[in-house]
């Protein structure tokens, strides 16, 4: 009965005991708690690590913590064992960053699962006083082509640099320019400056740039020398365009200016400008040749065709102002085909009319040198002579003897008339020869021509065609010609005698 009474008892005693079991405990001091550096310093943190527990530490870690900015923070895991009551001693590192001048607290903090110990420790920066100089130039630079030079001043400090500032430019001719100011740059921020040199002639030249920060000085140069190259030029007409090209010897030189008639260009990187004209003229031209201007003219020539019929032949005489030029190419075309030939020394050439065809005649005359010139002329064919065959034939008349009859009286009847009309026609087709201009049109496939000619008697003044036709493009060897309502209108100022003009309308 007794053990009965006891046993109750015995099994509450598990239950009324507090729970007692082997729980880690440890503690981290820092060996020393006062440190103090610059930005850019690293500061190396000893201390100890205890284990005040009953059970063996392992892979615990120990890190820092502080400010989020101007510090960067080691974290080390501890793997050695550390049994009962042990110790163990390392270091951690702390790297001052951008940090501004002042006092700063940083906890070291050691940790195994969710217990931690940690220390304080007081980390003092100091003020930095450190920038950089930079100036931004080329070693060299063409003459007319030259850029603005930067200067820079750079903070490396965690405080505001204040003082004084000052740049200065020295050539050949001694001193050019030299200034000298107070400013204050922010941590991290910089002052800037352009010194521009422009216009500078030929030459070595030394930019300076100094800055006095609270008793700190430092100073830097930049060198650069400003040259002109020995630029030539060439400038021509060839193929319907005017070249200007820009040479440094044999090589072209590209990013040269160049002006035609007042429009700008600018050379490619063969050094080489095209200008394609269409009329005749004096074509100045002006070059920036590194700063050295230099100015000249192509004079383009457009050619003159004269052109006649020599029975079979069409006879072509091409010249410029200056008279005939020899080696041009010249294009018939007709109806029934096109020739070519070349003109002479004399600047003539001769065209069999067999290989054109008799009709409407264009005629171009081409050449690299000059603009191209055209006319047009109406040939026909040659009159066919035809041989006629005498016999001759003898007859013998028998002796007569000759008498004078008496004169009956005279009575033309009709032939009064007959002569009186033709009078009339003549008189009429003579004025027409004489003292009015003829004109004469032709149509030729898409082509249509007029012809007009001076009487031979007096010139034309004021002569005037018009014609309603849908023209597309039009050309006339003498006056103006041009396209307008539906129709062409074609004026010349004045004709001599018995001189030619000739129009050529190309149809829609």
């Amino acid at each position: 009965m007794k053990f009965k009474g006891i046993l109750p008892i015995i099994l509450l005693v598990p239950i009324l005991l507090p729970y007692v079991s082997a729980q880690p405990v440890i503690h981290v001091s820092a060996l020393n708690h006062e440190f103090s550096g610059l930005p850019g310093d690293t500061l190396v943190i000893p201390f100890n690590v205890t284990n005040l527990g009953n059970e063996t530490l392992s892979n615990f870690s120990v890190y820092l913590s502080g400010p989020a900015e101007g510090f960067l923070y080691q974290t080390k895991v501890i793997r050695e064992p550390l049994g009962p009551g042990g110790s163990i001693s390392d270091t951690i590192v702390l790297k001052i960053l951008n940090a501004g001048p002042g006092l700063y607290t940083v906890r070291l903090v050691a940790r195994v699962g969710e217990v931690y110990s940690e220390d304080v420790i007081h980390v003092r920066v100091k003020t930095l006083m450190d920038f950089r100089l930079t100036i931004t130039a080329d070693d060299r630079y063409i003459y007319g082509k030259e850029k603005d030079v930067l200067l820079e001043i750079s903070s490396r400090s965690n405080g505001i640099l204040s003082g004084r500032v000052g740049y200065s430019l020295e050539g050949p001719g001694g001193r050019i320019l030299n200034v000298t100011t107070v400013t204050y740059v922010r941590p991290g921020g910089s002052w800037r400056e352009t010194v521009p040199i422009k216009g500078l002639s030929p030459g070595r030249y030394t930019v300076s740039l100094w800055a006095n920060f609270s008793g700190v000085y430092r100073e830097t140069r930049r060198t650069f020398e400003i040259y002109q190259r020995n630029l030539t030029y060439r400038a021509y007409y060839k193929g319907g365009a005017i070249y200007v090209r820009i040479l440094e010897g044999s090589a072209g030189v590209g990013d040269i200016d160049v002006y035609i008639n007042g429009a700008h260009f600018t050379t490619d990187e063969n050094g080489l400008v095209e200008y394609p004209v269409t009329g005749p003229g004096t074509y100045g031209i002006v070059m920036n040749l590194d700063g050295r201007i230099e100015r000249t003219s192509v004079e383009v020539q457009r050619l003159t065709v004269d052109v006649g019929q020599l029975k079979d032949e069409l006879w072509v005489r091409v010249r410029n102002p200056s008279g005939p030029v020899p080696n041009v190419t010249v294009v018939v075309s007709g109806p029934e085909g096109t020739a070519y030939c070349v003109t002479n020394t004399t600047g003539a050439a001769l065209v069999n009319l067999n290989k054109t065809g008799y009709g409407t005649l264009m005629v171009r005359a081409e050449s690299d040198r000059y603009l191209p010139g055209e006319a047009t002329i109406k040939v026909i064919p040659p009159e066919t002579e035809t041989p006629t065959t005498t016999t001759p034939t003898t007859t013998t008349a028998p002796l007569t003897t000759a008498t004078t009859p008496a004169k009956p009286p005279r009575n033309y009847g009709p032939l009064a008339a007959i002569l009186l009309i033709a009078g009339a026609v003549l008189a009429g087709s003579s004025y027409v020869a004489f003292f009015r201009p003829i004109v004469q049109e032709e149509t030729l496939d898409r082509y249509y021509f007029v012809k007009v000619k001076a009487p031979r008697l007096r010139g034309v003044d004021n002569f005037r065609f018009e014609k309603g036709v849908n023209a597309v493009v039009v050309r006339a060897t003498k006056g103006n010609a041009k396209i307008g309502d539906g129709k062409v209108v074609w004026e010349i100022d004045h004709l001599e005698p018995e001189e030619e003009a000739y129009l050529q309308v190309i149809l829609g």
